[in-house]
């Protein structure tokens, strides 16, 4: 399916690779279905949402920035995320970069995203 994104305009994505958020994004509730997209060098991507263009995160694993960074997962998120293997979890942190100030960035490590690869599902873990 195509669809228009916020940094790579209009761009082709399986339907296999979307991501279905059950509590869509803290400020961003109706927003439940997103993709991950990556360059193929460098460590920051982009987590996409697949019906508003305008809606698009930078984010970064968080061991890019914090190499012992762990999280614990409740129940109910692991239950939201159908997860049943540690190996399909895939951490990902939301990067705020204020315009003009790179300099400025920061990486949200309190509320990481989880993506559950093998059930694509994922949720922001607060």
């Amino acid at each position: 399916m195509k669809i228009n994104t916020k940094f790579y305009n209009e761009i082709e994505v399986a339907e296999e690779k979307i991501f279905f958020f059950p509590q869509g994004l803290p400020g961003f509730p109706g927003e439940r279905r997103f993709v991950y997209l990556q360059e193929e060098e460098g460590f920051f991507g982009c987590l996409q949402s697949v019906d508003n263009p305008e809606v698009a995160f930078i984010v970064i694993t968080p061991y890019e920035v914090c190499p012992g960074y762990e999280i614990e997962l409740d129940d109910t998120a692991t239950e939201e995320l159908e997860l049943t293997a540690a190996e399909d979890a895939l951490l990902l942190a939301i990067v705020t970069i204020p315009p003009g100030r790179p300099e400025d960035a920061t990486v949200n490590l309190q509320a990481p995203l989880v993506l559950n690869t093998a059930r694509h599902r994922g949720s922001q873990v607060i």
